[in-house]
């Protein structure tokens, strides 16, 4: 068969019998159907070949053959034709299946109705055929900026630069080796049954929630999406905060209202009790709501109105985090300078071995430690405070659409970022327990900006453009999943949030910037941390979950390219996550 043409088959086979109650006619040699053939080369010229048929599903068909049929086969009817015409550029007729098949070229054309193409194929029926150029499609990304970059960006976060050395002097630097290992361990396994969820079959826009969607049902799907969904609402929270801390900080004549003054008598160090007066300044809480407030407002709007212009400078906001990280570990080395607090010794196996311990307390509100504080830190609190310094591992899998080789890159890219953050978080701990005072890391937060080098201001913009950055990915990513969980139509409450293909999701977008407001609210970072850490943990653990049935049963749609993962793994990944929700 020469350029997909189909023999006359007139001759061949017999003559159906007519049905009952019904005549036809029989087919003539003058009773032709058209058959234009396009070739899905751009430029290319269409053949036009005339054949005569039976009513019969066309068979050998080559796949990439674009098909425009017109039949006349009623009795009485020879101008009576079922036309499928348009712009060879802009038609399209997709195949489903032999059955499908017959059922819309075979039955509906002989009653003379219009046969319309269905806009996407079913769940599990890819043949389609285009007719005319392409459809051209959006710039494609490899494995560096398609997800190392975004999960990078993701991971390091606000909670590394003014909570972190706070972490490692209340827990200490073998704990806190202990806390980061335990986290990475957590992200390290979710990571590998992301990577075999990602490889199964062909990856669609919505990331993992679309593939767990399909292969356990909807309804599980929506359950991990939905936790995916808050904890990324209120991670946008959490970033909000962070930068307009860290502005109060840096300009404090910027506040409204008076700095809270927290006057500390006695200090604990080293569980002992150590005499003087501790005076220091925290900004206001209602500056802090006031200007998360008006943040966020604003970010709203730029999310309405340049969602495009988000994505393609999403990446250039990781400059100014890679930049000021290089100064902190710059500063650390040359310690002290001759401006630096007394408390700041420079790297010491001293001050490595007085921080070795662990030093829970009491601290206010401010976290500022004080013997009659009302929270008490202990190592699951900590856990719950830290946890979100290493989500971010998804980034990368939820663009997959716009990535050339998703089969390779989101493997190679997730776990490279994981390993990679989690090693940095580990040199950090040695190097902030070896760097100062037990009493400078628990009343410093900023003390990465403090002995940064050249100065604290680097630190400052580098915080501030960073966070502001990850607020942006938060409200723009979280309305879209909101939307495509809505679309599925599981839960009728989420009706409202409905969007066709290709429409801005404005309705999830305000819902988003809502919860946001109303986290931003609270006012307190150290609260809002254990919320977002128990989200991301039933997320991970629901993607754990997945795997590893999947893995066990040996469903015949689970067959994932990627193969350095296991059953066992995938359920050590979410027995960890179960364990962390529990005990916080």
């Amino acid at each position: 068969m020469e350029n997909g043409g189909i023999e006359e088959a007139d001759d061949a086979l017999p003559e159906p019998a007519p049905p009952n109650g019904r005549r036809y006619r029989p087919v003539g040699s003058s009773d032709r159907a058209v058959i234009q053939m396009t070739s899905m080369e751009p430029g290319s010229s269409s053949a036009t070949i005339d054949a005569v048929v039976t009513p019969q599903p066309p068979r050998n068909l080559k796949p990439d053959a674009n098909l425009t049929i017109d039949p006349s086969m009623r009795e009485g009817s020879p101008d009576d034709h079922v036309t499928s015409s348009g712009s060879q550029g802009d038609s399209k007729l997709e195949l489903f299946g032999f059955d499908s098949l017959v059922n819309i070229l075979g039955l509906k054309s002989m009653t003379g109705e219009q046969v319309q193409a269905p806009s996407s194929p079913r769940d599990g029926e890819d043949v389609a055929i285009t007719i005319g150029r392409p459809k051209q499609s959006g710039p494609k990304f490899g494995t560096m900026m398609g997800v190392f970059v975004p999960c990078l960006q993701n991971i390091l976060g606000i909670i590394y630069y003014i909570r972190f050395t706070w972490i490692v002097g209340m827990a200490g630097v073998w704990q806190s080796l202990v806390l980061v290992s335990f986290c990475g361990a957590c992200t390290f396994l979710t990571s590998i049954s992301l990577s075999a969820i990602a490889t199964n079959g062909a990856m669609k826009g919505g990331g993992p929630y679309y593939l767990i969607g399909r292969a356990l049902g909807p309804e599980v799907g929506v359950s991990i999406g939905l936790c995916f969904f808050l904890g990324n609402a209120v991670a946008g929270s959490m970033y909000v905060l962070g930068a307009v801390e860290t502005f109060l900080d840096a300009v404090p004549s910027a506040g409204l209202f008076q700095k809270s003054v927290t006057v500390v008598n006695n200090t604990l160090v080293n569980g002992t009790e150590t005499t003087g007066t501790s005076t220091i300044s925290t900004p206001s809480l209602h500056d802090l709501q006031v200007y998360g407030v008006i943040v966020t407002i604003l970010l709203c709007f730029i999310v309405f109105g340049g969602v495009k212009i988000i994505n393609k400078v999403a990446p250039a906001f990781l400059i100014p985090v890679l930049f000021s990280l290089l100064c902190i570990y710059l500063g650390v080395f040359i310690a002290p300078r001759h401006n630096a607090p007394r408390g700041i010794t420079g790297l010491s196996i001293t001050t490595l071995k007085d921080n070795w311990g662990e030093d829970y307390q009491r601290t206010n509100n401010a976290g500022v430690p004080d013997p009659s504080g009302s929270i008490y830190w202990d190592f699951n609190a900590l856990v719950g405070l830290f946890f979100p310094a290493v989500t971010g591992i998804m980034a990368g899998s939820n663009r997959s659409a716009s990535l050339k080789d998703t089969q390779r890159s989101i493997p190679i890219g997730t776990l490279y970022a994981t390993l990679t953050t989690t090693a940095m978080y580990l040199f950090s701990v040695l190097l902030f327990g070896a760097l100062a005072t037990r009493e400078e890391l628990l009343t410093d937060r900023l003390l990465t900006a403090t002995v940064a080098w050249p100065a604290p201001a680097v630190i400052y913009i580098g915080i501030i453009l960073s966070t502001l950055g990850a607020a942006l990915q938060s409200l723009t990513g979280a309305p879209r999943l909101l939307a495509a969980i809505a679309n599925d139509d599981i839960l009728p409450v989420l009706n409202y949030f409905k969007v066709s293909e290709g429409s801005e999701p404005h309705a999830a977008t305000l819902f988003t910037a809502f919860i946001c407001i109303c986290c931003v609210v609270i006012g307190n970072l150290d609260l809002i941390t254990p919320t977002i850490t128990m989200f991301f943990l039933l997320c991970y653990a629901g993607v754990n979950l997945s795997c590893f049935l999947l893995d066990l049963l040996d469903a015949p749609s689970w067959r994932p390219r990627w193969k350095f993962h296991h059953w066992s793994l995938s359920l050590v990944g979410a027995l960890f996550c179960v364990a962390s929700s529990i005990t916080m």
